[in-house]
């Protein structure tokens, strides 16, 4: 009888530890998990204010750069637009007076107690049939009009989060103009780099004979 009690003691004790080692691991779980949900919102929240202030600097406008050209020839309007994007050029953005500008390299954020590495690469985008985004990009199908941010973030000594969005060139300039023979942003191969059309006169079709008017020409 002692034996038989004896018995069920231990066989006792062998499940309460085995449920208990069950319980550890699924705090541990629940916990880990908690703490990944709370970096992501944290992550999610860095990453929009990046997104945000993208939106806010390309529909700015100044006598050096117009606001899309910040992002297509980054970081301040006069970049190589293949050269200074991609992977191996980090940007974050900073606020220069009241405005915001994108400035090389990455950043440290402290939120809700916690720093925050972060930065975001531009890269360009090309468009197949259809108009349609390619998944890898052509540069024979490249649309200047369609920049790809990636925005990184990473909680010091934690997990990394990437968000991506596309941003869409919408919003144009029109600008009055004399003469027809060149100049300063007028002729740049990637369109107006200042506040000035980007038309030339050795531009092909165009018939500039009437002095600040054109003519579009058939070919």
């Amino acid at each position: 009888m002692k034996g038989q009690i004896l018995t069920e003691l231990i066989i006792a004790i062998a499940i309460t530890v085995v449920i208990a080692a069950i319980g550890a691991q699924l705090i541990g779980v629940s916990l880990y998990s908690a703490g990944s949900s709370e970096e992501r919102q944290s992550a999610v929240r860095l990453a929009e204010e990046i997104f945000e202030a993208l939106r806010a600097t390309t529909q700015g406008n100044d006598a050096s750069s117009q606001g899309w050209n910040r992002l297509y020839l980054p970081p301040d309007g006069t970049g190589n637009p293949v050269s200074s994007k991609g992977e191996s050029n980090q940007y974050k953005i900073i606020i220069s007076g009241s405005e915001w500008q994108i400035a090389s390299g990455s950043s440290t954020i402290t939120l809700e107690g916690k720093d925050y590495n972060r930065y975001f690469i531009i890269e360009n985008v090309s468009r197949g049939a259809n108009s349609a985004i390619e998944s890898v990009y052509n540069g024979s199908n490249d649309d200047p009009h369609t920049q790809k941010i990636t925005v990184f973030v990473s909680k010091i000594g934690g997990s990394q989060f990437t968000f991506s969005e596309y941003f869409l060139r919408y919003l144009n300039e029109s600008t009055a103009q004399t003469s027809w023979s060149g100049g300063s942003g007028q002729c740049g191969p990637y369109g107006a780099t200042s506040s000035v059309s980007g038309y030339c006169s050795t531009d092909g079709n165009i018939d500039v004979s009437g002095g600040g008017d054109f003519r579009i020409q058939s070919q």
